[in-house]
């Protein structure tokens, strides 16, 4: 029993000399620990160009966010009947698929939230937005793809995306209070589907002024 205490005593010397720390009082520097706990193999961190996180402030990353996004908006309406539902009984099926993939539904932090903004390019598509504008007005290269950017252009087009997918996934989510066998919950769905339609408009023209300025992953 006295060899093993010696044992976890001695282990516990060399952890505290090898992250830097003082035996006494043990003070440590964050920093310091952070660094070598990752470069000895103690805390591995996922290498962020494996995936794009939640509100990722990388330039291409959230340039191709915006191009899935179209693709989303697009699979969407061509399985339209499978989200706009109306059962037997006249009320509106459920409608969770078709927030998901609006990014209505989707958790805050963690790795669900990594998974999740993999998976729906529409989550958090705001930041992407904030990313190529920001990188635009930061561009000091006066040859650069930003000099010919049409950016009066391409943020009405921000705004209007974010109104008509955020108005499309709070319809989403309100017609499943609407009163059964009632002509409100087809017209709910109607003016849904035509969010939909103007969105992928609007995301295909957005596309094409960043393809037309050359920028990255679009030249």
């Amino acid at each position: 029993m006295l060899n093993i205490s010696l044992s976890l005593i001695v282990i516990a010397i060399i952890f505290v000399a090898i992250l830097g720390l003082s035996p006494s009082g043990c003070h440590y520097d964050r920093r310091h620990f952070l660094a070598t706990a990752s470069s000895s193999g103690l805390f591995i961190f996922p290498d962020p160009s494996l995936a794009r996180t939640p509100g990722s402030k990388d330039l291409s990353a959230s340039i191709e966010q915006i191009q899935n996004a179209v693709s989303d908006l697009k699979q969407l309406e061509k399985d339209w009947s499978m989200y706009a539902i109306i059962d037997a009984e006249g009320r509106a099926g459920s409608t969770d698929g078709a927030r998901r993939i609006l990014g209505g539904i989707a958790p805050q932090a963690g790795s669900e939230a990594i998974d999740a903004a993999k998976k729906t390019p529409l989550y958090r598509i705001d930041i992407a937005f904030v990313t190529v504008r920001k990188a635009v007005l930061e561009d000091n290269n006066s040859s650069g793809w930003t000099t010919t950017f049409d950016l009066e252009r391409y943020e009405e087009l921000a705004d209007r995306i974010i109104y008509e997918t955020q108005k499309a996934d709070g319809n989403f989510y309100g017609v499943l209070f609407a009163a059964k066998g009632t002509k409100m919950i087809n017209d709910i769905f109607l003016e849904t589907k035509s969010l939909v339609k103007q969105g992928i408009v609007d995301l295909e023209e957005m596309v094409l002024l960043l393809k037309d300025a050359g920028a990255p992953g679009l030249e």
